[in-house]
């Protein structure tokens, strides 16, 4: 194939993309947006991708792989990659996939104060009634359903999805089923928006009359994302 088909190839830069996964997310640059530009002109390629991430090392990794991937595809062709500031635009729930009628939050300005023994209770209460329910612990800092709820191990993932673990027939999701006991979550930002709006958009909740949120303590970034 010659160099000129090769720089020309538009398909083929976005092919490549496409397996390139933004560093918050977890999700494909070519799925979120994220691919602002792509001009392949002569033997020069042009990419501008977006993050929403300020940090310099995410951009510069996310910058090196990109020119990496290129280079070894077009070896002899001329790379430039930029990176540019994001802004996510927020998603509502209908737009993530989330096939729930309502959605409970329940919060407080401080920790300790049972949120998450209340949410479980409502949670149970509703299904106890008869209804379909979620249960999502949002607090990724401390989260406790799990032990709440007895439950432990790591979720399965299916289709892309992850397969929430099951209370009797009621799914739960939980950051204690994805970070290893006692380690430390350090997010804040953009990274917890990723994480939140994650276990919102890519668990299989299936239909749901109700999805109780139980949220951590305050009004910061995940009261934010979740608003």
């Amino acid at each position: 194939m010659s160099l000129r088909r090769l720089s020309m190839d538009q398909s083929g830069v976005e092919s490549l993309l496409s397996k390139i996964s933004d560093p918050e997310t977890g999700r494909p640059l070519t799925q979120t947006g994220q691919v602002l530009k792509i001009d392949c002109s002569g033997s020069n390629i042009q990419i501008v991708i977006g993050l929403c991430s300020h940090s310099a090392p995410l951009w510069a990794q996310t910058r090196g792989r990109i020119a990496e991937a290129l280079a070894t595809q077009y070896p002899t062709a001329s790379i430039q990659v930029e990176i540019e500031k994001f802004e996510r635009p927020p998603s509502k729930l209908g737009e993530i996939g989330l096939e729930a009628k309502s959605v409970i939050a329940v919060g407080s300005g401080k920790g300790g104060v049972g949120k998450s023994t209340i949410a479980a209770c409502i949670a149970l209460g509703l299904k106890r009634a008869g209804c379909h329910v979620g249960l999502m612990d949002a607090d990724v800092y401390g989260p406790s359903v799990p032990h709440l709820l007895g439950l432990s191990g790591r979720p399965a993932v299916e289709e892309g999805k992850i397969v929430p673990m099951l209370h009797g027939t009621m799914p739960v999701m939980s950051m204690g089923f994805l970070v290893p006991p006692g380690e430390a979550v350090v997010w804040r930002g953009p990274m917890l928006h990723g994480a939140i709006t994650q276990m919102l958009r890519d668990t299989k909740w299936g239909p749901l009359d109700y999805l109780i949120i139980d949220m951590p303590p305050g009004t910061g970034d995940i009261a934010l994302t979740l608003s």
